[in-house]
């Protein structure tokens, strides 16, 4: 047993990156002699072989696979919204429209909040990292989705086009630094076991951590940090949710979570809507995954080889590049070193299908995010005070159905946010008042239409209306103040309309909208209980003053619309964020979304033509332009 000892320490030296802990060793269950063959063959691989001098090799096990299954099992609707997505993206890949829709080389920012849950432990030990800790991390991990050499990735990895950026606000409208400390050592078993969804016994929930700091998921993409992470399997490294679900957060062991680790990079893959390499691998029959069609089978990407887990099948424990792949018969080609691999090589790839297929589940599905106002140290003020009303004070069916409301533009009114989810009980949202995190209350003319655009929750056909209570009495007529009533509307479409407000409408006071979104065919009325959706409340002032001509507000303002030389032109004083053009019906005919330039053209073919033009800016002005072509 001396020995032993010794020849462990003396390799783990040459060999001092790895992770040590690559297996569990129960001496009083395996015998000594097995045990003592298969740690000598790990580490006298790990000593003779290159990869492990300058990066560290992970025994990934990630929870994403067992966690989806049983949330599948909970909301098969999420399932079907899924399978649905996944086939419409088939559809466009073979038509070669995914890719020529996706060129636009847009890095898209994704504010984040760090939970560091501490055991009691002080600031700066394993199990409470620091704040430079945990900073050094998250920009090793944006260098993964960036193909950086300097984390690692091999120069021929396509680019991941996220970054992670700390959020600046947190939701009662404070500075942060985008790392929340949870103290949890009033937890026994989280101080003694962790974290662990399908056994309690000697740990807790994931929902015991979250529910003492679980920020609004649609500004925030959160990010738990644990002393330990484990399952019914053994021990995780972490595990995410897929996006358009009514859960989504990740959870990461402390232990994976620092530099030199792609694990956080791997974890946000699922959230991007990517699954593991060998997605399909049967381990108990050891057949390889399926491949019939590259677009629907296994991992659903093209350009990632079928392959088994390399945890799980019968290979050596040591990295495969340079070794024939079972599922092709040829050497691997660089699915052995892909960051959604289960391998014993350094993960230092990702493959150009796969950053395609993750910019369109991060387009279809995480809009919110990538428009959140919270990685801005501005404050928006939405201080108003409005007549009370009616509002709801329970929901039908609560449940994971994504039925809702997921954004909301009207004049100034720029606010993203999730559709209804069960965990955040949202059903009703009051969206005025001390709300910081998006734009919700305008100023809009009295002689002169504005464009409402309403889109719904992500999945699911929907009944949208809005109203604003022109009387200012605190009740909404069905009639007279009804002003957006659309239905059929489905993901990926809007409810739009064009309000012009009455002449005995109250000017020049603060006017309460309230939009609702519930599933096709509900009985909505201003006043009713949500069936499966939402409720939200805005606040819209009335301007009595005449409107300016184009040509007094072109003088008077550094932001404005107007057409040159057959073609839409919108200037601003900032980044243009998105443009929406509707015909006089007030039906959408295109959009332009990430725009990021202070002055865009956009050509308009059609003559005899006109069109309403809404132009959103970085800085949350929003105007809105009639014009004739």
């Amino acid at each position: 047993m001396i020995q032993f000892r010794i020849l462990f320490s003396v390799l783990l030296k040459s060999c001092n990156t790895i992770q040590v802990f690559l297996f569990n060793f129960n001496f009083t269950t395996i015998k000594y002699k097995n045990t003592m063959k298969k740690l000598l063959f790990i580490l006298i691989s790990c000593a003779f072989s290159t990869n492990f001098y300058s990066q560290k090799l992970e025994f990934q096990e990630c929870g994403t696979d067992e966690l989806m299954k049983k949330h599948y099992a909970r909301f098969p609707q999420e399932k079907i919204q899924d399978d649905a997505f996944n086939l419409e993206l088939s559809k466009m890949i073979k038509s070669g429209k995914l890719d020529a829709h996706l060129k636009n080389n847009q890095v898209y920012e994704i504010p984040i909040v760090v939970h560091v849950v501490g055991d009691g432990s002080a600031v700066g030990t394993v199990n409470n990292k620091s704040d430079a800790d945990i900073i050094a991390w998250v920009n090793y991990t944006n260098g993964v989705f960036s193909g950086s050499n300097s984390s690692g990735m091999d120069g021929a990895s396509a680019v991941l086009p996220v970054r992670f950026v700390f959020a600046k606000i947190d939701p009662s409208c404070n500075p942060t630094n985008g790392i929340n400390r949870i103290n949890a050592s009033h937890l026994p078993k989280y101080v003694s076991g962790g974290v662990n969804d399908d056994n309690t016994t000697n740990a807790v929930n994931a929902t015991e951590i979250t529910a003492m700091g679980l920020w609004d998921t649609s500004k925030y993409y959160n990010i738990y940090v644990v002393k330990k992470l484990t399952s019914n399997s053994g021990a995780l490294n972490g595990y995410a949710y897929y996006p358009g679900g009514s859960k989504d957060y990740s959870f990461m062991a402390t232990s994976a979570s620092a530099v030199n680790a792609q694990t956080l990079a791997h974890e946000f893959g699922h959230a991007l809507g990517l699954r593991h390499t060998h997605e399909g691998y049967n381990a108990t029959s050891g057949d390889c995954p399926v491949n019939n069609d590259c677009t629907l089978d296994g991992d659903l990407v093209c350009d990632t080889e079928p392959m088994k887990s390399l945890y799980h099948s019968s290979v050596p424990y040591t990295c495969q590049t340079g070794k024939i792949n079972p599922c092709t018969t040829q050497l691997y080609a660089g699915g052995e070193r892909n960051v959604m691999a289960y391998t014993f090589c350094f993960r230092n790839l990702f493959t150009q299908g796969q950053a395609t297929r993750a910019t369109a589940q991060l387009l279809q599905y995480r809009q919110s995010l990538i428009n959140s106002p919270v990685a801005s140290t501005t404050v928006i003020n939405n201080s108003t005070t409005l007549t009370n009303a009616c509002t709801p004070t329970s929901i039908t069916n609560p449940g994971g159905y994504n039925i809702g409301i997921t954004s909301v533009k009207f004049g100034n009114i720029s606010n993203y946010s999730s559709n209804y989810k069960q965990a955040a009980n949202n059903f009703y949202e009051n969206f005025t008042g001390t709300y910081c995190l998006g734009i919700s209350k305008t100023t809009i003319p009295k002689n002169a239409p504005t464009t409402l655009t309403v889109a719904p929750g992500s999945s699911n056909a929907h009944i949208i209306k809005a109203y604003i209570d022109y009387n200012n009495d605190g009740q909404f007529n069905e009639t007279t103040e009804l002003v957006l009533n659309q239905s059929g509307v489905s993901n990926g479409s809007f409810a739009t309309a064009n309000i012009t407000p009455p002449a005995n409408a109250v000017v020049n006071t603060p006017l309460r909208m309230r939009v609702i979104g519930d599933f096709n065919g509900t009985a909505v009325t201003a006043c009713y209980t949500p069936k499966y959706g939402q409720v939200e409340d805005y606040s819209v002032m009335i301007n009595s003053q005449a409107l300016l001509s184009l040509k007094d507000t072109i003088q008077n303002n550094t932001a404005y619309i107007t057409k040159d030389t057959g073609s839409v032109y919108v200037k601003g004083d900032s980044k243009i964020s998105s443009l929406h053009i509707y015909d006089a019906s007030g039906r959408l005919l295109t959009q332009k979304t990430d725009i990021n330039t202070t002055e865009f053209r956009y050509p308009v073919e059609q003559r005899d033509i006109i069109i309403i033009v809404n132009a959103v800016f970085k800085d949350g002005k929003t105007i809105t332009q009639k014009l004739k072509f």
